[in-house]
């Protein structure tokens, strides 16, 4: 009885950490939001190869600063995706932003996305900016439209249970030369 616990403790695990992993993110460049597919992809061939091959989840993970687990915990396994590539500092070499969340044994953290520079050398990935730590988001839709990072999706407020977004948060991102500035922020009730 205790082993199927554990076994179905841990399938809850798996599918609660994945959830905000698997619903967020659009992949475009420089275009209107398009489902993340290899063909969205191959659009932007020359910005996605400079990158591929990338482990994304152990270079997300630095900026995670997720809590370390401990020696046995199956559970830990971080998750990140492109989400998006184009040129956001405007020096002709397209940024790739990642989509990450910190894994929970019990509950979704918060998603981020993570924007690194494309004139980082392709074995150090440079971070630049992490877009949406403001809000805690359950899921991210990400584009990029003139040089701007957009990101959507649902947020969970603090007058909200952790389990329940009550919110849509639209928020928009710009390169000052230096770092990402929030140029925008919508909020809408869900309920």
């Amino acid at each position: 009885m205790a082993r199927r616990l554990r076994a179905w403790a841990g399938t809850v695990a798996i599918s609660t950490s994945l959830a905000p992993i698997l619903v967020m993110g659009t992949a475009t460049a420089d275009s209107a939001a398009a489902p993340a597919t290899a063909a969205a992809f191959e659009e932007t061939d020359q910005a996605t190869n400079r990158f591929d091959g990338i482990d994304w989840p152990a270079v997300v993970e630095r900026a995670l600063h997720c809590p370390k687990p401990r020696p046995n915990d199956t559970w830990y396994v971080v998750r990140a995706r492109v989400a998006a590539v184009g040129d956001l500092t405007r020096d002709g070499r397209p940024e790739t932003v990642v989509v990450s969340s910190c894994p929970s044994p019990t509950s979704g953290n918060p998603v981020v996305s993570f924007v690194y520079d494309g004139a980082s050398k392709r074995s150090a990935p440079r971070l630049i900016g992490a877009l949406g730590k403001n809000r805690y988001f359950k899921s991210q839709n990400v584009s990029i439209q003139q040089g701007q990072v957009h990101l959507s999706g649902r947020v969970v407020s603090d007058q909200a249970p952790n389990c329940c977004p009550d919110l849509i948060v639209r928020q928009t991102y710009k390169w000052n030369g230096t770092k990402f500035l929030r140029t925008s922020e919508k909020l809408t009730r869900t309920s």
